[in-house]
């Protein structure tokens, strides 16, 4: 599928993870993940280093031989991953308020500093409207502080000052087709509606395993695509497109976890640790 060209390389921690995040199991083992990589052309090697770095940071945690389970370090990046699926429950009708977070009086001498306020700024779906000053539309079910929290736990610098606009002069400075490019995401939305339609319609015809890899690679590209989506509100973007979307990955989703769990049937420890249950 050549809309997933352009997504970054499936690495195995990512893999890991992605399986770990859907399993109502309390522990996966090694060799299951092991078998489950080499479908992505993963060699075990680099599944057993991943679970090594996983464990050292907290991620993962042993939970006896050869098994593994969550760690307890998860803050707001893990939320929002976790909840692609309810991400529209994250919004309120929006008033035409705007949220504001500026950080141009800060020194921008230190790159990974920089880096660190762009990247948490985007991922709550920011636009920086002029130098040091960044904007989205107030349509977050979050207080002002609880945004400022959220930002602050992903990255965004302390010094960082975020209020709440009613009115902004002159009127026309802040153009939102430009700063989120919304006719790009309007495309996004429709493509990504006609890639699940063909994926469900192709898996069929496919073997159960090779089922399982291309739901997991397309649903990946997709919840990339909502987890990353700036979340405007109706005014200002075609959010009924969105949500069309979100259905329609949150459908493809469960067929997806349906071969993941014949997967493991094959390959796993028993019904009792299934992973899609």
């Amino acid at each position: 599928m050549s809309d997933q060209t352009a997504e970054p390389p499936l690495s195995a921690r990512e893999l890991i993870l992605t399986l770990m995040d859907s399993t109502r199991a309390r522990a996966l083992g090694a060799g299951y993940l092991i078998t489950a990589a080499a479908l992505f052309d993963m060699d075990p090697g680099s599944v057993r280093v991943a679970l090594a770095r996983l464990v050292r940071e907290g991620s993962l945690v042993g939970a006896g031989r050869g098994r593994y389970a969550l760690g307890s370090r998860a803050g707001t990046l893990h939320t929002l991953v976790q909840n692609w699926a309810r991400a529209e429950n994250s919004l309120v009708v929006w008033e035409g308020d705007w949220l504001t977070v500026l950080v141009g009086h800060l020194a921008r001498s230190n790159k990974s500093v920089v880096r660190g306020n762009e990247r948490a700024l985007s991922l709550f779906g920011f636009a920086e409207m002029a130098a040091g000053v960044w904007v989205r539309p107030a349509n977050l079910a979050r207080s002002l502080d609880q945004v400022r929290a959220d930002l602050l736990e992903l990255g965004l610098v302390p010094g960082s000052l975020c209020a709440r606009v009613g009115e902004l002069a002159p009127a026309d400075s802040l153009d939102p087709a430009s700063l989120w490019q919304t006719d790009a995401l309007e495309r996004r939305y429709r493509e990504n509606l006609r890639l699940l339609e063909e994926s469900t319609a192709r898996l069929g015809g496919l073997d159960d395993s090779a089922a399982a890899r291309e739901t997991l690679l397309l649903g990946r590209a997709v919840t990339r695509h909502i987890l990353l989506d700036p979340l405007l509100p109706d005014a200002l973007v075609d959010a009924a497109a969105r949500r069309r979307m979100i259905e329609s990955m949150q459908a493809y989703d469960r067929l997806g976890k349906a071969y993941w769990r014949e997967f493991f049937s094959r390959h796993g420890e028993g019904t009792a640790q299934n992973p899609a249950a």
